[in-house]
């Protein structure tokens, strides 16, 4: 099964009409963001809800698709890992620069790819878990398995990433998350920012409904540093 939703985008082969379109009239590669859902990604209308406010982000100029890591499956943190970096090249491969968000767990993996693939142009995390899986109750390590691994994962690929790397990721948080501990919630040397919402569902959506022009903002600023 394909991890890959599009917001309404064509096949990987090559760079569409469109993306030609882009190239011809600014002079550079269309920007793809690559949205990594958190554990709720085995649930449909959560999955349905983050694609339609993706699909929004097209109006800005920026293309978007939704990888799913299937927290909940059989597969390991690795492995998972490996496709997401795939599904990365073969957009580079394509002409276009990608960057990558993750939303809570989703974190983790957006955060490990990008230790991963400097290529990368940005990293935006919404409410993210990455570190410190003594707070999660067993349960949830139990049943979602990859996401166990990436919080052991995580804070070694971490170590990796310098000053001007971390500049170039941006953490958005909720007030008070509610789920996610708030310090968790920060990275150091990264451009860490509160939204006026409280709860960690909350913040994801809002994230990706109204803060869509910040975070764009912040990509093409990274671009041009």
């Amino acid at each position: 099964m394909s991890e890959q939703t599009t917001s309404g985008d064509g096949d990987l082969p090559g760079l569409d009409a469109a993306a030609r379109q882009v190239i011809g009239r600014t002079g550079k590669a269309p920007i793809r963001v690559i949205f990594v859902p958190g554990l709720g990604d085995r649930l449909p209308p959560l999955v349905h809800l983050q694609r339609e406010a993706l699909r929004t982000w097209r109006a800005l100029g920026v293309r978007t698709t939704m990888f799913r890591v299937r927290w909940s499956s059989d597969a390991s943190f690795q492995d998972r890992l490996d496709r997401l970096d795939e599904m990365i090249e073969r957009y580079e491969q394509r002409g276009e620069r990608v960057a990558l968000m993750g939303a809570s767990a989703g974190a983790g993996a957006v955060l490990a790819a990008y230790a991963r693939r400097r290529s990368v142009v940005a990293v935006i995390i919404i409410a993210g878990k990455f570190l410190e899986p003594e707070d999660i109750i067993k349960p949830v390590l139990l049943r979602n398995a990859p996401f166990a691994q990436s919080l052991s994962t995580v804070p070694k690929l971490l170590e990796d990433l310098g000053p001007d790397d971390r500049a170039k990721i941006l953490s958005l948080r909720s007030a008070r998350d509610g789920v996610v501990d708030d310090e968790d919630t920060l990275l150091e040397g990264a451009v860490n920012e509160t939204m006026r919402v409280v709860g960690h569902v909350i913040a994801i959506g809002y994230a990706l409904m109204f803060r869509a022009r910040r975070v764009v903002r912040f990509l093409r600023e990274a671009m041009t540093d």
